[in-house]
């Protein structure tokens, strides 16, 4: 969650972490993963060792947490499980809340990055042409008709939440959803939006929905065609 929603309570011995400060550089309007080190310092930092079990929880429709856990998991950290529903469904929940910040003994925390997560724009280039991988944008129809990557199909990132409950459908939906775009589990499935956020949130639904080959193109548009100008359909 963002600092000031933290301050204002938040679940019992829950360490405050913001990814979008603390795992990202920012130039030229372009979000960059930031080094392994600073990563690794960041969760070390937290008390946060390469075996702690993680639970997340985030307070929007789950983009915070979900970039959390794809970029946990590119660092190489498995043992990493959502709150689903997050914040709203604690309270509602009618479950403990603290205004306190838990005593943190850091941590020597060693990333390891995971490359199988990640695309990029070279590696898309190079796999594209295979008939077992699976381009998935994730934005709104309106931004695919406006122009995606060849190849892409689409699928908007909402598409897989109840809006009432901001929660993720149930997976038997989830699954027909991805199988009517042929996102199947036997494939491999590389998702992008505009600018890394929405993928990662896909990200998350289909590794939660056991999908074994995922990568989030975090660049996503924005690297492909506002940095590097590359074709679109």
């Amino acid at each position: 969650r963002l600092p000031i929603g933290y301050r204002m309570g938040h679940i019992p011995n829950a360490l405050a972490l913001d990814p979008t400060r603390e795992f990202f550089v920012y130039g030229n309007g372009i979000a960059d993963l930031a080094a392994l080190e600073a990563i690794a310092n960041a969760l070390g930092a937290r008390g946060i060792a390469n075996d702690s079990p993680i639970i997340i929880y985030d307070e929007w429709t789950g983009q915070l947490a979900a970039i959390t856990f794809w970029v946990l998991q590119s660092s190489g950290h498995r043992d990493v499980k959502i709150l689903h529903g997050g914040w709203a469904v604690w309270k509602n929940a009618n479950a403990p809340i603290s205004r306190e910040s838990p005593t943190i003994a850091p941590a020597d925390y060693r990333a390891r990055a995971d490359t199988a997560t990640r695309a990029t724009a070279e590696w898309i280039q190079e796999n594209s042409a295979r008939p077992d991988l699976v381009l998935l944008d994730v934005r709104t129809a309106d931004e695919y008709r406006g122009g995606h990557i060849p190849g892409a199909v689409n699928l908007p990132y909402d598409a897989a939440l109840d809006l009432q409950t901001q929660t993720f459908k149930d997976a038997a939906t989830l699954r027909d959803q991805l199988i009517t775009v042929g996102a199947t589990p036997e494939k491999e499935i590389v998702v992008y939006c505009a600018a890394g956020a929405r993928s990662a949130h896909s990200y998350t639904m289909l590794k939660l929905l056991g999908y074994p080959r995922v990568r989030n193109y975090d660049g996503s548009m924005n690297d492909w065609f506002r940095v590097r100008g590359l074709p679109l359909e």
